[in-house]
């Protein structure tokens, strides 16, 4: 469907049927970890303000060790 990138980071974004229902179906190009999103989840996304999701992100990169 798409590529988002940055600097840092490449993530394929595709379109993913599941019996529930369309997913998006992240895959992070730079380690192959996947994730399915849904529609609640996108939502709760939406309501985060940037300092949240900026915190967000920090604790799951510091907490991502080899």
């Amino acid at each position: 469907m798409c590529r988002v990138s940055c600097e840092s980071a490449s993530v394929a974004v595709l379109l993913h049927p599941t019996g529930n229902g369309l997913r998006l179906l992240l895959v992070s190009e730079r380690t192959g970890h996947r994730a399915l999103l849904d529609a609640t989840v996108l939502d709760a996304l939406c309501a985060l303000t940037p300092s949240a999701a900026t915190a967000l992100v920090r604790a799951a990169v510091q907490g991502a060790g080899p």
